[in-house]
């Protein structure tokens, strides 16, 4: 079986094992009348995998690997078999020579709720004067779906630019601990702060993920322990009004970026 993690492809994979087993079935209830059923539902499991990269590149897609587990960041994991999101737990390496690397990795799968697909521009918007806000299917092209939200501007020095999602209803997050994102920004030159607000009524709590920006002009998925937002703990986080994203640079530029698919991890 061959895989694909995020961009990467894990070629030749030996073996995949989840470690529950369960993970959907039905449970019969007994009753006076009849019988029913509850569905129990999905349930995220831990996943075991090992395999052999194959071609020029094996070394560097091991190094990439390495590099997504100290990011912390979520990949979304392809195969004939499986469709889901996973965090990388642990990187081994096994055995290494002239032609192949060996590897094995532990992985967390992690249940997603999305908020906005943004593959329309319904219910963004921006506060910065002439800025543009729009849906584009390329330039650059979208992580997730269809489209993406892309945030032009000719920005002055300090000048924030921001974009804002105000969905009609409020957004239910309560059960998931990690506020995820898809983050691409054409140029991380003499950023001052990159700051994602999440508001509910009056209460405001906010975190700078501009440290988690280390390269530009490349999607990054993004993930936020909702501990991580100072002022967290004001929020009632099943009832937010407002999502709102916002950039200051300490130099005047002409610069653009893009979010995709925002969400909520368990």
């Amino acid at each position: 079986m061959t895989l694909t993690l995020g961009n990467l492809n894990l070629g030749v994979v030996s073996d995949l094992s989840f470690s529950d087993r369960k993970r959907l079935e039905d449970m019969d209830l007994p009753s006076a009348r009849g019988s029913s059923s509850q569905d129990l539902g999905e349930l995220a499991s831990n996943l075991e995998l090992s395999g052999v990269f194959v071609g020029a590149n094996r070394f560097d897609d091991f190094k990439q690997l390495q590099r997504y587990k100290r990011l912390g960041n979520s990949l979304k994991f392809d195969a004939d078999a499986a469709k889901t999101v996973v965090f990388i737990r642990e990187v081994k390496l096994v055995k290494v020579d002239v032609n192949i690397l060996r590897y094995s990795l532990s992985l967390k799968e992690s249940l997603f709720k999305r908020v906005n697909s943004c593959d329309d521009v319904t219910s963004w918007s921006s506060s910065t004067t002439g800025a543009t806000v729009a849906v584009v299917a390329s330039s650059p092209t979208p992580l997730e779906g269809l489209g993406c939200i892309k945030v032009s501007h000719d920005a002055g020095a300090t000048e924030e630019v921001n974009v804002t999602l105000e969905p009609v209803d409020s957004i239910d997050l309560e059960d998931f601990d990690w506020l995820s994102f898809a983050w691409l920004m054409e140029n991380i030159s003499a950023i001052n702060s990159a700051i994602i607000a999440v508001t509910e009524g009056v209460h405001t709590a906010t975190f700078d993920f501009s440290g988690l920006l280390p390269e530009a002009g490349k999607w990054l998925r993004l993930r936020v322990h909702r501990t991580s937002f100072a002022n967290y703990g004001t929020l009632d986080w099943g009832q937010i009004d407002r999502i709102k994203l916002a950039v200051t640079k300490s130099q005047a530029q002409n610069y653009f970026f893009a979010v995709d698919d925002v969400g909520g991890f368990e």
